[in-house]
């Protein structure tokens, strides 16, 4: 089936029935949409009625280098304490794989759940028959930002119970995960403080008020960069952390390789080097269980997925996949440099193992570590946006159906008919032949779900806010969709000032705070595996199940494919099930045995 779109006038009303490709003859055709156009009228259409705000403008490098900013960072120096736990040389490599690829395919699950819970949304409100396909599919070629987040992503396959829980989930990691990097920040500027303001006598580490002065400077000088629209915005940020942050591995790297050769490093050694430095297994099962929450937290990401993937241009499965693929792999690379070297420098410590942040194992002194120390520190200040954001989307969403929200939040009136930009649709980063043919290829998975792909999440602003709160209001049963379909909400004043107050919190806590590790194996015991394994998993069983079968008939291919990704679904919850009750019960049990 070919629909060829003549865009020779600019944006042009879409009214042909591109809906007739759901038929479930046509579900097991690969579908072409060749758009005429040059590369002028493009660039000139761009600038159509609806404005770059409410038009995807991510492409995969900027989703790759988001996503890497939200998941690489400060946990990374966790992982030569878990190499040299589990075996640097056989189990920990092996479990970091294992993590990558588990991590890997519980965002994919993640992001068709968001796929499948709009497509559940526009049922339940009554968007059926060809009228609505048709509205689905102007509006997927019109390249506007959709609404699929991850509090509906469980409301729609658990209840509205689940929405409220998972929003607290969400704000809860991203909160601590704020406060722990807010002290990570502070160990790291502290010899650079330390050197200027002499601290007090006896105080080694921890928070002193020069410490906490320089740490909320630096807050204060990133808070802008919290109060911007959407993730995509923070692209070159992302650049420059994933730079600053592979610095420091190559750092503690090269510092590693010297100990190996004799060139420096502590006279001290941990006793028998040959058995300290290097092993293939653990020496015992809690040490593994010890190590396997700090492969699991250095993959974490979840929260800014469908934000990520709804600034995505052209988000079909190939290009989805080639930005999870893309992004997880590298930094698995990474995480084995940073995690089998620094395992490595055990032979230089006086204690035979090393700490839980590798950079405290060198001397403080050393100006190549201290280089490590400021690029981490950068890491750190530019990664806090990623984690600021999507907490304060969700209370902000919340607030919009409050209320006080209502009352003491501007509204705006949107004209409802709006004029698409055919040619939007085809992101930059697809090649246009020189001939002025441009072909978007369609899997027959995503002919059905041609709309659905297109949906997005973190624009808080004009439709995406309208939707989201309709999600949210007709999950409870108390607005329905027509009633609040007549006015959009700016929201730059609560997104301003709830990130504000996200931000400080847990800046403030983090001042009182002496040590973060506590709430790190908590947190990356617990809510971490639920955040990214169970609830993903549970959401695509429970949403998928409701497909209907010509969604998934193509030959019998289709179909199996859709049962073999239910069966690895249901493999990772028997998995990590589990392990999410012994791991909380070993942190748990570390806790308390530290205290007495």
């Amino acid at each position: 089936i070919k629909c060829l779109v003549q865009s020779e006038i600019g944006s042009i009303p879409l009214l042909f029935p591109l809906a007739t490709i759901q038929s479930s003859a046509a579900a097991a055709l690969s579908v072409s949409i060749s758009v005429t156009m040059s590369r002028q009228d493009n660039n000139s259409n761009n600038m159509g009625n609806d404005g770059d705000d409410n038009k995807r403008q991510g492409t995969i490098s900027s989703a790759r280098f988001n996503l890497l900013s939200s998941m690489v960072g400060g946990g990374s120096l966790s992982l030569p304490l878990a190499f040299h736990q589990t075996g640097n040389l056989v189990a920990a490599p092996i479990l970091l794989v294992v993590t990558s690829v588990l991590a890997q395919q519980s965002i994919l699950f993640l992001v068709k759940a968001g796929i499948y819970s709009t497509e559940a949304r526009g049922r339940r409100g009554g968007d059926n028959g060809e009228a609505a396909a048709l509205a689905r599919q102007n509006e997927t070629l019109s390249n506007k930002k959709g609404n699929a987040s991850y509090e509906n992503v469980a409301s729609q396959a658990f209840g509205p119970k689940a929405r409220i829980f998972s929003m607290g989930l969400v704000c809860v990691c991203c909160f601590f995960a704020i406060v722990g990097y807010a002290v990570l920040l502070r160990d790291m500027l502290e010899p650079i403080v330390d050197s200027i303001v002499t601290p007090p006598e006896g105080m080694d580490g921890g928070p002193t008020f020069a410490r906490n002065v320089a740490m909320l400077i630096v807050v204060l000088c990133i808070s802008p960069l919290t109060t911007w629209k959407n993730l995509t915005a923070l692209r070159n940020v992302g650049a420059l952390s994933m730079a600053s942050v592979l610095t420091v591995g190559l750092c503690v790297a090269y510092r590693s390789i010297e100990c190996q050769l004799g060139v420096g490093g502590s006279e001290e050694s941990g006793g028998d080097n040959d058995t300290n430095n290097i092993r293939a297994f653990p020496r015992s099962m809690k040490e593994l269980l010890d190590a396997v929450p700090l492969f699991i937290s250095s993959y974490i990401c979840h929260f800014n997925v469908l934000p990520i993937h709804n600034e995505l241009r052209c988000p079909t499965s190939d290009r989805v996949a080639q930005w999870v693929r893309t992004s997880l792999w590298p930094a698995t690379l990474f995480y084995y440099l940073i995690g089998f070297t620094g395992s490595l420098f055990v032979k230089c410590t006086s204690s035979g193992s090393v700490q839980g942040n590798i950079l405290l194992d060198f001397d403080e002194n050393d100006p190549l570590l201290l280089l490590g120390r400021l690029c981490l520190a950068m890491t750190i200040t530019l990664a806090f946006p990623m984690l600021v954001i999507p907490a304060r989307d969700i209370l902000v969403r919340s607030i919009m159906g409050t209320r006080f929200g209502k009352c003491f939040l501007p509204s705006v009136s949107t004209d409802q008919n709006t004029t698409y930009d055919v040619t939007a649709v085809i992101p930059n980063d697809i090649a246009v032949p020189d001939n002025g043919l441009t072909t978007v290829e369609f899997e027959p998975m995503e002919i059905s779900q041609v709309g659905a792909l297109e949906e997005p999440l973190l624009a808080l602003e004009n439709r995406s806010m309208v939707s989201t709160m309709q999600d949210g209001s007709a999950a409870d049963g108390s607005v329905s969709s027509q009633q609040m379909g007549a006015s959009d909400v700016d929201s730059k004043a609560a997104r301003i000032l709830v990130a504000l107050f996200v931000f400080w919190s847990g800046a403030a806590v983090a001042c009182s705070v002496q040590s973060i590790d506590v709430v790190w194996d908590l947190v990356g015991s617990s809510f971490s595996i639920m955040l990214a394994f169970l609830i993903p998993c549970g959401a695509y069983l429970k949403l998928a199940r409701r497909k209907r079968f010509n969604e998934v008939q193509d030959d019998g291919r289709g179909f199996r494919k859709w049962m073999i990704s239910r069966a690895v679904a249901w493999i990772m919850i028997f998995i990590f099930a589990p392990l999410m009750v012994i791991s909380t019960a070993n942190a748990c049990y570390n806790t308390f045995s530290k205290d007495s």
